[in-house]
């Protein structure tokens, strides 16, 4: 602490005496003073190097920015600068729990189900398909033709390649703004015209109209793009007002058609699908300029007392697309395991199965609802493991009340959305569907839970074991589905088997202390 607190030799050029009101500008002075809370309360460097790696710095980008080679060896340095000071009683809310990122929390459930309510208008848009595909003619994908392969396409690719876009804009704002805004844009783009390109080959595989099929993957995934990069910037709120305009077309042809979008009307479909993607794609674009995200953190690092951290020169190249792509096999196989037991490809079509796509899928909706509160459970197991790691009780008793801190936040989420199925089941009948079975219910539930856990062990560094987990569920239910088990019992099996791969994970994380912060 000596060569913090004396003075400068005269003849060095000292980044104190520069700065305003003479406070230093060296990056890591800096860094401290944007993190002085957390710095002043924690009780060992690994505290702050997860709280370094939860804000998205890497150890190239502290190597740039800080001339440590690792984000530990960043930590350890903080730790030695700013004094510690215990915390105070009366200090305010933890921000994992702010009222602010409560309301936007759930408001992104809201957000991730609203697609359900405009997509149907692509399959209104007559582009059916002039023949059936010849691959598994009776099975539960004989329906998916056109417009519904298109659909079908775009939602399962684009849920993985979203979160590569998504993992390359909090990098990029980590960054600096213009990264931020450059990776937004760039990395949308390509996973738009990605997904375009593969439902084509697939259209052409399947005898289809590439074209038809093409335009329709490239709608839904410019959509996924647009709210990707609004998500990324905070801007909930505008994303909700820039659909608002599809959904009061829809609310008016059912008032005055008596249907959401008549079957005969493709050009009506044509307007709803316009407004649905154009409008989102132009908030998107609007708000990703360097300017405004540079205001906003800004206002942000304002609002939490904070000083903004200056932007660094540093283009994320090859290394950061790489390390990107994890993240998209993440969602693809989330995607998978979710659809199996809806397309169910290895048994008979979807009307003499009532849990093919026609009949269940709406059975997804309560659990994309409540993903909002998935979000917010995760913010307060992070507060409550925050609040652990100050405490100065033996090792052994920190770790074990932090898996039942964990354990206590997944079984209210989950009991949650048990009861938000048991109303679903309750009102099926009045809305014309099928009540899903109890079987059923409890795989949507143990796959919710399986999730909550999946994304905490994500923000601990453990995603390729996440990966492996999913992986293996999605295996033996495949292996499961091809030895002709009902595909019911198959999907609940796996969900549980998954739940049980996540849940060891997460014991072996909360047994190393530096997750703890």
């Amino acid at each position: 602490m000596d060569g913090v607190t004396s003075a400068p030799l005269p003849n060095v050029p000292s980044a104190v005496q520069r700065g305003p009101e003479r406070r230093s500008t060296d990056p890591l002075a800096v860094l401290s003073r944007r993190l002085n809370r957390d710095c002043q309360q924690a009780l060992q460097p690994q505290e702050l190097a997860a709280i370094l790696e939860a804000e998205g710095y890497t150890d190239a980008l502290i190597l740039e920015r800080y001339g440590d080679p690792s984000v530990f060896a960043c930590a350890e340095r903080l730790f030695q600068l700013v004094p510690y000071r215990p915390p105070d009683v009366a200090r305010s809310v933890s921000p994992a729990v702010l009222p602010g990122h409560l309301g936007r929390d759930l408001l992104r459930g809201v957000i991730y189900l609203l697609p359900a309510v405009w997509s149907p208008a692509v399959l209104a848009l007559g582009w059916n398909g002039a023949a059936p595909p010849p691959l598994a003619p009776n099975t539960g994908l004989s329906g998916l033709q056109g417009a519904g392969l298109g659909l079908l396409i775009s939602s399962f690719f684009g849920w993985g390649w979203m979160q590569s876009v998504a993992y390359l804009g909090y990098l990029g704002l980590a960054t600096s703004p213009a990264e931020a805004s450059r990776m937004l844009r760039w990395a949308g783009a390509g996973a738009v015209a990605l997904t375009g390109a593969l439902a084509s080959v697939a259209a052409l595989l399947l005898g289809q109209g590439a074209v038809q099929v093409g335009v329709v993957a490239l709608s839904i995934a410019g959509y996924l793009a647009a709210a990707t990069t609004l998500l990324v910037l905070s801007s909930e709120v505008l994303l909700v007002i820039s659909l608002l305009p599809a959904l009061t077309w829809m609310g008016l042809q059912a008032v005055f058609s008596r249907g959401v979008v008549p079957d005969n009307a493709p050009q009506q479909a044509a307007v709803v699908l316009a407004l649905a993607v154009g409008l989102p794609v132009a908030a998107a674009l609007y708000s990703s300029r360097p300017a405004l995200i540079q205001a906003a953190q800004a206002a942000a690092a304002r609002a939490r007392g904070v000083v903004l951290a200056a932007p660094s020169a540093r283009r994320l190249g090859r290394a950061a697309f790489r390390r990107a792509l994890p993240h998209a096999g993440y969602g693809w196989l989330c995607a998978g395991f979710l659809s199996l037991p809806l397309l169910h490809p290895f048994a008979p079509s979807p009307s003499a199965d009532p849990a093919g796509l026609l009949g269940l899928s709406w059975s997804l909706a309560p659990l994309v609802l409540s993903m909002g509160v998935l979000e917010l459970s995760v913010r307060r197991i992070h507060a409550a493991l925050k609040q652990q790691a100050r405490t100065t009780a033996p090792v052994g008793r920190i770790v074990r009340s932090s898996a039942w801190q964990v354990l206590k936040v997944c079984v209210q989420y989950a009991g949650l959305l048990f009861l938000a199925y048991l109303l679903a089941r309750t009102l099926a009948p009045e809305f014309g569907f099928q009540r899903p079975s109890w079987l059923l219910v409890a795989g949507h539930v143990q796959v919710a839970a399986a999730l909550l856990l999946s994304g905490l062990l994500v923000n601990f560094g453990a995603l390729y074991r996440v990966l492996a987990a999913w992986a293996v569920a999605l295996a033996g239910q495949l292996g499961l589905l091809v030895g002709h088990f009902d595909v019911v019992n198959s999907y609940a099996l796996s969900a549980g088997g998954v739940l049980a791969l996540v849940l060891g994970l997460m014991w072996l994380a909360l047994m190393d202390i530096r997750n703890l912060g």
